[in-house]
């Protein structure tokens, strides 16, 4: 599969960082569906399929993030989706998520902190993508 068959769901509250990102995305050749909100996530989730959920944490709450992504892991038909949370938290708060340690109860793939760099996205989109095809095909 292409990267212009692959759909990515990016959901942020900040519609400049919506902007730039699905810039960035569409740039490396993929589809790319945004939402605002939590509730607009969930919808955009049950009525269309992706390949990669992109998400932030702190949107109308400080976790909103983890409202939807708890959502997504407790869907059958969704709960393989790999998700990327993007945070600005540590900035904010000074606290920090460690891959090891917090995975399990975060129920995301990847963490990373706001904003990325162009590359650095589009590398983490690129390894979440390949790391789900090698699960579903190998």
């Amino acid at each position: 599969m292409t990267a212009a068959e692959k759909k990515i769901l990016l959901v942020d509250d900040d519609p400049a960082f919506l902007e730039i990102n699905h810039l960035i995305l569409e740039s490396a050749g993929y589809q790319v569906a945004e939402a605002g909100s939590v509730d607009q996530a969930l919808r955009l989730l049950q009525s269309d399929r992706f390949d990669l959920l992109v998400l932030d944490l702190i949107m109308e709450s400080m976790d909103s993030g983890f409202t939807i992504a708890y959502a997504v892991r407790n869907d059958e038909r969704l709960r393989d989706l790999p998700i990327l949370l993007l945070t600005s938290a540590q900035e904010r708060t000074g606290f920090t998520f460690e891959m090891e340690r917090d995975q399990e109860w975060m129920k995301v793939d990847e963490v990373a902190a706001k904003p990325l760099r162009p590359t650095e996205l589009i590398e983490r989109v690129e390894r979440l993508l390949a790391k789900t095809k090698k699960e579903t095909h190998g």
